[in-house]
This record gives C-alpha cells, structure tokens and sequence, in this order.
C-alpha cells in the first residue's frame, strides 16, 4: 500500500493554516500541526501534537515520539511566529528571547530534526514577513523584524547544505493580511494605500505561493524568498 505523504507544519491554528489543509487534504497528505492549543474546527484528517516552540528541544523529542511510526517526511512548514509590538526601547528581555525562540529558533532545530527523515523532491518552507526588510506594519516591532530577517538569512545556507540530498529550502514573505489580526479601518487603508495593488492580502493567497514552493512544480527553486505583499512599498499612497 502506497504511503502518504506527511508534512509538518506550525502555527495550526492560524488562518493560512486552514488554507494549507484544504489544498493538502486534496492532495492526499497526511499532516502533523503543532501550537500551544488545539485550534477550533481542525480537520479530523490533521493529527495535532501541543507544542510551546520556545520551548525547542521538548518541542524537537515530542515532534520526534510522535513521528516515531511515520515514513519519510515530505515537507516541513514553519508557519508559526509571535509579535510584540513595544518599540525597541522598552522592549524585555523576556519578549526578546520568545520572538527569537519561536520565529527563528524553532525552526532552525525543527528542520535540523526533520531533515534526516527527508530525501529527494522533500521541500522546507519558512514564512517570514516583509517586516524582514522593512517596517510594513503600523506600529513599532523590532524583535519582530530580527527574527524575520534571520529566518530569511538561514534559508541559503541550509538550501546549498542541503540540496546535494534533494532537500529544497525557501521562504515566503507575506505583507499585511486580511486575517483579523492584522490593521483594520483607516489603518488597514493607509497601508493599502502603499501597496500597488491597492489592498491587503489573502490567507489563500499566502498558502498558494507555500503549497507552490512545496510541491513539485517548484522543483528548481530553492535559497530564494518569495515576497507575497502586493508590492509594497510600489503604491504612490493616493490619487
């Protein structure tokens, strides 16, 4: 009997997160989801494993006992990320060492654990944020942007690692998004306004471009990031 792929993914509960499992549930994927608590209406298909990502090596053996049965691993998504937005002056250290530990940390030591149960066409993407490169949200968030900025600087590194084993690895960077979470109201349109598309994004939108970097029409690319922001930074900010 044919096995079905697995990918793991963080950040379970997150509007992204929803579009991943319907694409993946189409595909035929088996999915294991960590976060800190189970997400409402998971589909029964996805198997949830409770995870605080600062916490990385309990993280990495409770990923690991749960994986114990599985076969190979064909794709590994860290979508899961914490924001403080204090300005940099009053930002703790506390707030400093979680939004390293869970944006960057996390999946360092994920992927590292990971990529020994991968083999050729297996896929890695990171999500990071525009915020990387520049400061695209109303409102102060530098430990935030670190974290970022690191993720997408590990990605050559692990990609020219581990490419001779087949093992692709990206980043997406999405902008600001219609999630709920994000700016909304005459925020949420004075960012649109710096956005050449004239509007904020879409979770699907976002998952389209990491079920692409996943799957096999992507098979040549790998060390890049994949900017998902509409072109920010391209809007002229008014008529």
């Amino acid at each position: 009997m044919m096995t079905r792929p697995l990918v793991v993914l963080t950040g379970a509960g997150s509007a992204i997160a929803a579009e991943l499992y319907r694409r993946w549930e189409e595909r035929g994927w088996t999915v294991v989801a960590l976060s800190r608590r189970r997400p409402p209406h998971l589909p029964a298909a996805v198997r949830w494993l409770q995870a605080d990502l600062a916490r990385e090596a309990e993280t990495v053996r409770d990923l690991g006992r749960a994986l114990a049965a599985e076969g190979p691993v064909r794709g590994f998504v860290h979508l899961a990320g914490t924001l403080y937005a204090d300005r940099a002056l009053a930002t703790t250290g506390d707030e400093w060492r979680r939004t390293l530990a869970v944006n960057l940390s996390a999946a360092f030591f994920l992927a590292q654990a990971l990529a020994p149960r991968m083999g050729p066409g297996a896929a890695i993407v990171f999500v990071s944020s525009v915020d990387a490169r520049l400061s695209a949200r109303p409102g102060p968030a530098a430990a935030y942007g670190a974290s970022k900025a690191g993720l997408e600087g590990l990605v050559p590194h692990l990609a020219q690692e581990w490419g001779p084993h087949g093992i692709r690895v990206n980043a997406v960077a999405p902008g600001a998004l219609e999630t709920g979470l994000g700016p909304e109201g005459p925020v949420a349109a004075a960012v649109a306004a710096d956005v050449a598309l004239g509007r904020l994004g879409r979770p699907a939108e976002v998952a389209a471009a990491i079920d692409f970097l996943l799957g096999d029409e992507a098979s040549y690319i790998t060390g890049q990031v994949l900017r998902v922001d509409g072109g920010l930074n391209l809007g002229y900010g008014g008529p």
